[in-house]
């Protein structure tokens, strides 16, 4: 039996959990987009440690879990926002794949893996910047990879995997230009060696 008290303290229990939970998502972001920030900046013993630190907030905000009127819509975004990163942080040191030490929801997992060939796409720029194409092409490579198996998701329903399909849309764009780039990049390192 179900009684109108039960649901007094049920719902003062998710508002207390949702403040904490809130608190530790936002916590998440900011280091996910801290060890993004790191890792562009070429500092990625700066980036493993907020990773690391990440993954300590990430298990405090999977006990949340408990509540999942609430767990779900709050913790999304930030499980996004750190799969990217950690994502991210692979390709960079070459050791690339498509799995995590860690537990997220499958679709922030697919959707942090989508928004990460965006950051690829910037660093393969400041590599092609620095006129270092090898690694450049290497991050092109990937960045294709992770387009050509999260092709396989885009059937689920957008309900499953929120906004996949837009994600890739923009991916397979940033693909192309960078692509570009990278035969623009290297026509001109050609010119300059024939000079």
């Amino acid at each position: 039996m179900m009684k109108i008290e039960d649901c007094r303290a049920r719902l003062e229990e998710l508002e207390k959990a949702r403040e904490e939970l809130l608190k530790i998502s936002r916590e998440l972001r900011i280091l996910a987009s801290k060890a993004i920030v790191a890792i562009h900046e070429g500092n990625l013993e700066l980036a493993e440690e907020r990773i690391s630190k990440g993954k300590e907030i990430l298990s405090r905000l999977n006990e949340f879990q408990r509540f999942p009127e609430i767990f779900y819509s709050l913790s999304f975004e930030s499980m996004q926002e750190f799969a990217e990163a950690v994502f991210f942080e692979k390709a960079v040191k070459e050791d690339f794949d498509f799995t995590l030490d860690f537990e997220i929801s499958h679709s922030a997992f697919i959707t942090g893996l989508a928004d990460a060939i965006g950051e690829l796409r910037r660093f393969a720029l400041s590599k092609m910047i620095e006129n270092d194409l090898e690694k450049a092409e290497e991050i092109l490579e990937v960045m294709e990879r992770i387009y050509s198996e999260l092709l396989s998701f885009v059937s689920f329903p957008e309900k499953l995997i929120p906004n996949l399909r837009q994600k890739l849309d923009v991916a397979r764009a940033g693909i192309e230009r960078t692509k570009s780039d990278l035969i623009t990049a290297k026509l001109y390192a050609s010119l300059d060696r024939n000079r």
